[in-house]
């Protein structure tokens, strides 16, 4: 599979707008209320390319197949629906429609089943901020849960977070199977305002909070 790259549309509200280009979503102000850019994931987050950690894994048992419905963070007020994602024509996973949902790939397990659960969501869209607009404050240690359509909820604690340029994307680091009920959380970061384009892709990673 290749890297995530988020795609958008060029923003036509005002000249004080901030743009992006293919394979990354802008950050927008109007002359009236400019937005705050998103939050700066920690220094110790930017990874060089290494090898996949050989730290063995202890199974876990994990939860029953159910679809996700909703993310909650609360440290950082995120609350989104969730809505299903597939491939994108290119091989990349793609972006939920709305910029306000979080997107499940369906290549995946569901969250809170053993093995790597994947989400997708923008960063922010012509509109504004968008669903994953504040993933950069999130710290490990922080919970977050995933409400299922089965009526189940799956609390996670945030274990990992990671910066990779999109040149040196990891797929099989941040796609790959684990032996863990593990969920991980994909977005952009890093805006370039000469490429006018995003360069890093930010990846959380969260396992099960035991019960």
């Amino acid at each position: 599979m290749t890297g995530f790259r988020p795609r958008g549309r060029r923003s036509v509200y005002t000249a004080a707008a901030t743009a992006f280009t293919t394979g990354a979503l802008a950050l927008l102000a109007t002359a009236m209320t400019a937005p705050q850019p998103p939050p700066t994931p920690p220094a110790s987050a930017r990874t060089a390319p290494t090898a996949h950690s050989t730290v063995p894994q202890l199974p876990s048992a994990g939860l029953p197949r159910s679809e996700p419905a909703v993310i909650s963070i609360p440290k950082i007020g995120l609350h989104t629906p969730v809505e299903k994602v597939a491939r994108a024509g290119d091989g990349s996973i793609a972006l939920p429609k709305d910029p306000d949902h979080a997107g499940w790939y369906t290549g995946s397990v569901t969250p809170g089943e053993r093995g790597n659960a994947i989400t997708v969501g923008h960063v922010d869209s012509e509109k504004g901020p968008a669903a994953f607009y504040g993933l950069g404050a999130l710290r490990k240690g922080f919970p977050l849960t995933v409400t299922r359509h089965d009526g189940s909820t799956a609390r996670f604690t945030v274990t990992g977070i990671e910066v990779w340029a999109k040149n040196a994307f990891p797929s099989q680091r941040v796609y790959g199977p684990t032996n863990t009920a593990t969920l991980t959380l994909i977005t952009c970061t890093g805006w370039d305002s000469t490429r006018r384009t995003y360069r890093s892709n930010l990846v959380i990673t969260a396992q099960l909070t035991p019960s």
